[in-house]
């Protein structure tokens, strides 16, 4: 008995295999532009409803806190500095970037989430901030914190 097909059913066969490879393109297809749309539909979501006054909201085009409106820095091991004041935030004209934390509300935190925490909070609340500049001293600044709009 001979191995040799006839060209009828190479062919046949051949499209058979073109068919399979054809429809997992369609079904891989289908599969990423849903996933995409799932993805494009969630990123969409409007979060603002759902605020916790305090907490990191992801909004389309970066996040909002509550707090002073100031970047921190962890420097050294023991050293939080204030690497900057946002435009327009609480700390703006009170605070200058460059300013070593030396207490918030009285309480020298260990961490630099210690620290976060305690410059952040309810909109509205007040924060007692002491600072420390090189050559200049110290402040103690009362802060009113507000909503910070980050944006990327």
């Amino acid at each position: 008995m001979s191995t040799h097909e006839s060209p009828t059913a190479t062919s046949i066969s051949r499209w058979k295999t073109a068919r399979g490879i054809v429809l997992g393109a369609i079904i891989l297809a289908g599969s990423m532009a849903t996933s995409a749309a799932v993805m494009y539909r969630l990123a969409d979501t409007n979060c603002s409803k759902r605020v916790v006054p305090h907490a990191k909201v992801v909004t389309q085009r970066g996040f909002t806190y509550s707090g002073i409106g100031a970047v921190i820095q962890q420097q050294g091991a023991d050293q939080v500095m204030i690497r900057h004041v946002l435009p327009n935030g609480p700390a703006h004209g009170l605070i200058r970037d460059g300013a070593y934390l030396i207490s918030v509300d009285g309480k020298t935190p260990d961490t630099l989430q210690g620290w976060a925490r305690g410059l952040r909070g309810p909109a509205g609340s007040q924060v007692e901030v002491e600072v420390a500049y090189h050559g200049s001293g110290h402040q103690t600044v009362t802060l009113t914190r507000g909503l910070i709009h980050m944006r990327r």
